[in-house]
């Protein structure tokens, strides 16, 4: 605990020395080089935030179940976060760009379930099993007739996961709802107070990068000459204009994690991840400056 006290020192340290950077920098270079190091520091704080506990019980014998779908939430968005980190730093925007979706999407479920009653969990737990149920019905149609060896696997599979969980196949036929309390993307950044800018220039933006439609193959994965296009495996450099961000999203809801959580009761974490937060805001705003500049 104490390194950890100190490592947090030090980044305060870091933080204060770099705050009025972004403002002198003339360079992409200079930007990214920071970005990457403000992205750094975050996964730190997020993995801290993962094993951080409310106490020495929960450390030992872990969460309750409707606790621990928020806590996966949390593993998710860190690993996500370490993908997308790599491939900014492998300077390979195409492929860190899907992460962007994924780790909003996992942020905005993440908030609202923090949020949400207890009958939230079940049925988001009912409508994660959806695909399998799909799944049991197509082969209890070809049971008629006969299954494969692999189809008998599969079923006995899902059969044994469901009763692990106390699911019936009749209580999921009976589940009609789709999303999270039955509601789309778009509902759940609402009811988060979203005035839709994290949906429209967040999730539905970064669509193209998920799906692979015709503007994300033309911006990154051909080049034309001419009338033609020709195919181009090189990779694009990423930006902060992604890279900050994705840090905003992650430190945002892991200040919220952890005031849920009762994890960092003296504030020791979020007192950093504020500071961090205001770096990573100074860069994005000195980028944008510098963008003006460069392209009038």
């Amino acid at each position: 605990m104490d390194k950890v006290i100190q490592n947090l020192k030090n980044m305060e340290k870091w933080i204060a020395a770099n705050l009025r950077r972004p403002a002198k920098f003339k360079t992409h270079y200079d930007f990214m080089r920071l970005a990457v190091e403000v992205m750094n520091r975050c996964l730190y704080l997020l993995k801290l935030g993962v094993y951080s506990t409310p106490d020495a019980e929960t450390a030992n014998v872990g969460y309750a179940q409707p606790e621990a779908i928020i806590v996966g939430h949390m593993v998710r968005l860190t690993k996500l976060y370490e993908g997308a980190l790599i491939h900014i730093s492998e300077r390979q925007v195409e492929l860190a760009r899907i992460f962007f979706r994924l780790i909003l999407e996992t942020a905005i479920k993440m908030a609202y379930l923090i949020k949400a009653k207890e009958p939230t969990f079940r049925n988001f737990i009912f409508d994660s099993y959806r695909p399998e149920l799909e799944m049991l019905q197509e082969l209890e149609v070809k049971g008629k007739s006969r299954l494969k060896p692999i189809e008998e696997r599969i079923t006995q599979s899902i059969k044994s996961r469901m009763g692990k969980e106390g699911i019936s196949e009749s209580e999921l036929t009976s589940h009609k709802q789709r999303g999270i309390d039955g509601k789309k993307f778009r509902q759940l950044c609402e009811d988060l107070g979203d005035d839709g800018i994290l949906y429209l220039y967040g999730y539905r933006e970064s669509s193209h990068y998920v799906h692979g439609d015709w503007q994300d193959i033309q911006a990154y994965h051909l080049t034309k000459e001419g009338d033609r296009y020709v195919p181009s495996l090189s990779f694009n450099d990423s930006d902060p204009r992604l890279a900050c961000p994705l840090t905003r999203i992650c430190l945002d809801i892991l200040s919220a994690y952890l005031e849920w959580n009762k994890s960092d009761p003296h504030g020791v974490m979020t007192r950093v991840i504020a500071k961090l937060r205001e770096l990573n805001t100074s860069l994005d705003e000195g980028h944008e400056s510098w963008l003006g500049e460069e392209y009038e």
